[in-house]
């Protein structure tokens, strides 16, 4: 599949920015030694899915050092916008990744400049709020710039509501469950069982809408569909059982991430083939 690697982008995207926003909206209502650690981690492997993401995405151009092209169509493409605010969104979690490093290293001589400066930037009044706050928006925008590249009017199977519900959903479930298996597990659980009960509540009005338009495009996506339910079903009752435990077990949740993984992806793909050539 030609888009393949336009999949994983957009999925690894909006993985890594609800890590993002949980973690920094954890840090700005609920701060702690205990928490910031967490938070800490949260940016770290949200950092990892971004660069994995990018360079999935490198692919799709045919010659990745064409990516540099994305620069001069900032502004009037929205997909040059997308990238740009993924890059944007990539610079300030590495940003905090690195102040977060050496805050550990107080009195220590490594990194030399690097080091002091780092240090002098962390002694900057509420710099770790306005950081924190910086990531929410950053990551909320940053998906209404994928929605903005694909709910276009031209193209009637994207050009509707239920394109910012998919990916903004797919940022609560991923980002929730592995925001959840990393230590925030309320704050996790809460994202991904409204993000899960949004996707399974919608998918039959979505599939009714998508055969009125596209009727044999729609038939041709109900075994990715079903996948991407049952998969999900499966994710539910995962998490829901680990909550209900005293004692969380890693093993559940990293069996529900990568059960609600394979799901977005699977329904991911749907959404790129119901893409209609306007008329």
């Amino acid at each position: 599949m030609h888009e393949l690697p336009l999949v994983f982008f957009t999925i690894f995207g909006q993985l890594s920015a609800g890590m993002v926003l949980l973690g920094s909206l954890n840090y700005l209502f609920n701060r702690s030694t205990h928490n910031t650690l967490i938070i800490e981690k949260i940016n770290l492997v949200a950092l990892i899915f971004m660069a994995l993401g990018m360079l999935l995405a490198s692919f799709h151009l045919g010659k990745p050092f064409r990516a540099l092209n994305v620069i001069f169509g900032i502004g009037r493409s929205p997909m040059s916008n997308e990238i740009f605010t993924f890059g944007v969104l990539f610079g300030v979690t590495f940003g905090c990744v690195i102040l977060a490093y050496f805050s550990h290293l107080n009195n220590s001589n490594r990194w030399g400049f690097i080091n002091t400066l780092c240090q002098r930037i962390n002694q900057i009044p509420h710099i770790g709020k306005m950081l924190a706050l910086l990531l929410v928006i950053l990551s909320l925008v940053f998906v209404w710039t994928i929605v903005l590249t694909y709910m276009l009017p031209t193209v009637k199977t994207w050009g509707t509501y239920y394109t910012a519900i998919q990916m903004y959903t797919t940022m609560l479930v991923l980002g929730g469950v592995m925001v959840a298996m990393l230590g925030f597990y309320r704050t996790g659980s809460i994202a991904f069982f409204i993000g899960a009960l949004l996707i399974l509540l919608l998918k039959f009005p979505y599939i009714n809408l998508m055969i009125e338009i596209a009727p044999q495009l729609a038939y041709d996506q109900y075994h990715w569909v079903a996948i991407q339910c049952g998969l999900l079903l499966v994710a539910l009752i995962l998490i829901a059982l680990n909550s209900w435990l005293s004692k969380k077990i890693m093993m559940i949740y990293l069996l529900g991430f990568v059960c609600t993984l394979v799901a977005e992806l699977c329904g991911r793909i749907a959404f790129y083939n119901l893409w209609t050539i306007p008329l």
